[in-house]
């Protein structure tokens, strides 16, 4: 007994089935996993929790030009770090949601602070000439700040609470909403 030929129409079933397949996996693998990544690679950083490492660097940006901050000075404030470089495309993205948040929530409660680190000097003057942005941009020439905060990639985002303990550890970009949670968080540990 001879099985008859598949018609064309057998086949396109399993042609639709394996359409479906690969749409969904790269579906999943471009927006999905990226953001399940995301968190379960940052909600478990070491830092969390523990004193944040002090650092003494000197200023870039026209906020400061040329002075020297120290971490440790700016404990009593929530403290943003925003650790960027000119050359990080995703760092970019990240500028205008940090420039907003600095605008209206820096004061004597919050610091924001860009940490330009992985650049050279006269590339990171050209951004900074470029973007102005309204808080201070210190840089960090040996990576020095960037190793003691076992930064990764960039831009990596860290909250520090009050009292100077990290309370959140971020890479890529984060979303002016998720920031801003972040800091009422912290605010919330510290009192």
């Amino acid at each position: 007994m001879s099985k008859a030929p598949h018609s064309k129409r057998d086949t396109q079933p399993g042609y639709l089935t394996a359409l479906l397949v690969v749409v969904t996996s790269v579906g999943l693998g471009l927006f999905v996993l990226p953001r399940l990544g995301h968190r379960a690679a940052h909600s478990y950083s070491p830092l969390i929790g523990h004193p944040a490492p002090d650092f003494l660097l000197r200023s870039i940006s026209e906020a400061g030009l040329g002075k020297s901050q120290r971490l440790s000075d700016l404990q009593g404030k929530t403290v943003v770090l925003d650790f960027f470089a000119s050359w990080c495309g995703p760092c970019r993205q990240q500028a205008p949601i940090i420039e907003s948040v600095a605008r209206r929530l820096s004061g004597p409660k919050l610091a924001v602070v860009g940490v330009n680190t992985s650049d050279e000097f006269a590339d990171a003057r050209q951004y900074l000439d470029t973007h102005r942005p309204s808080y201070p941009v210190l840089f960090d020439a040996d990576a020095e700040a960037a190793n003691a905060f076992s930064v990764s990639g960039l831009p990596t985002l860290l909250v520090i609470d009050k009292m100077g303990m990290v309370r959140a550890v971020e890479l890529g970009v984060v979303g002016e909403g998720e920031l801003e949670g972040l800091i009422r968080d912290a605010d919330k540990i510290d009192g």
